[in-house]
């Protein structure tokens, strides 16, 4: 079998890469272990920043993709006391609240059921072929039997523990990572946020709420990174809740799931290899209290989209070749942002993890977004992804 562009992975980068390409007239193929149905119902968290909004519109599918309430403000909640954060912004972009299990279900629909695309399910022992520096082959197994797809470019967007950065020979890639010290616990429950999204700070800790929908929210609690469901029955669960966004009178909900989140970051460098690129958390990862994840992938399958096309219809690879470069100036720019949110967001709260010098330093930090117009205007910049 051939194909013009071979990707790895039906994520939000997978499938969304491949929509643009579709929309581009450049022939793709997606590759995916996991069935439709799975897809569609794992939950995930994201917001689509203003910048991914404008590039969605520019690629005409803003209207068939994009769902959610929009995205302006921040109640940054400091020991139960709400400061509400308004995004600024001279254009008149804005973010959206679309998850990426919201955004995966559109893209499923589109690319499969509007257009056609072509995405293989249940795969199983793929691997990257990349002796041949022109053509690029994936070899991969599916009930139907063991196959062989030949293609121009393969691109992994399989994720962290994806197969497509192994294909890269070892001493290629310079892994930089930090960890930091600590994880979230997050709760999925049958309650919708009632105001704006939280993000508080508390000598308890670090408490997040978002919406998951119209009837549900996801919150997100500083935990230690050998704490597991044991640790956190919902009694305790309710308990920090209340007390970190100083709320005592916060009804209980039911509790519809529970996961932990090491907060680290990850960069891998180059994101290329020959013909085969790397896009989405295949090549980076960023602590989440930055919301930048999803649009780190979006950024990348931009430029690779473009970049394609201009290949495969112009002939000119110039935009392929520095493709990693592009994108890791904004990898690092964003890592920067993510870090620094992180840091501010857990060392204003309890002393205990960096001592109380850090803490007044995050806590004047976090003052600054309200009195600082300087501040406020670059963390709407970050915000919105346009810094």
């Amino acid at each position: 079998m051939e194909t013009t562009v071979a990707i790895v992975g039906a994520g939000v980068a997978g499938l969304t890469l491949a929509t643009f390409l579709h929309q581009a007239g450049v022939p793709c193929v997606v590759l995916e272990r996991r069935d439709r149905a799975y897809l569609e119902q794992r939950q995930r968290a994201g917001v689509v920043e203003a910048r991914g909004v404008r590039m969605f519109e520019r690629w005409g599918l803003a209207d068939q993709l994009l769902g959610g309430p929009v995205a302006q403000t921040i109640d940054y909640r400091l020991d139960g006391t709400s400061r509400i954060f308004e995004l600024s912004s001279d254009d008149g972009s804005q973010g959206r609240f679309c998850t990426q299990q919201m955004l995966v279900h559109n893209l499923l629909r589109e690319l499969l059921d509007q257009r056609a695309g072509d995405v293989r399910f249940g795969v199983t022992d793929l691997s990257i072929d990349l002796t041949d520096s022109e053509r690029p082959r994936v070899r991969y197994a599916d009930a139907t039997g063991a196959h062989e797809l030949s293609c121009a470019y393969v691109v992994g967007c399989d994720g962290s523990r994806g197969t497509s950065r192994a294909a890269i020979p070892a001493g290629v890639l310079t892994t930089y990572h930090h960890e930091f010290g600590y994880a979230w616990l997050a709760a999925l429950v049958e309650a919708p946020l009632v105001g704006h999204p939280i993000m508080g700070v508390s000598d308890y800790g670090f408490v997040g709420q978002l919406p998951r929908g119209p009837q549900r929210s996801r919150y997100y609690l500083q935990c230690a990174l050998s704490d597991t469901a044991e640790d956190w029955p919902n009694e305790r669960l309710w308990h920090e809740i209340r007390r970190r966004t100083g709320d005592a009178t916060l009804p209980e909900a039911p509790v519809l799931d529970k996961f932990f989140v090491p907060l680290r970051s990850v960069v891998h460098a180059p994101m290329q290899y020959g013909r085969l690129f790397l896009a989405g958390d295949a090549a980076h990862l960023v602590p989440p209290a930055s919301a930048k994840g999803m649009n780190l992938a979006l950024y990348d399958v931009d430029v690779l989209a473009q970049a394609l096309r201009q290949a495969v219809h112009a002939h000119d690879e110039t935009a392929l070749q520095t493709y990693s470069d592009t994108c890791l100036a904004h990898v690092w720019r964003y890592q920067e942002f993510a870090v620094e949110m992180t840091d501010m967001l857990h060392d204003a709260g309890d002393a205990t993890q960096h001592g109380a010098f850090r803490r007044q330093v995050a806590r004047a930090k976090l003052a600054a977004l309200f009195t600082s117009p300087t501040d406020a205007r670059r963390h709407s910049e970050f915000q919105r992804g346009l810094a």
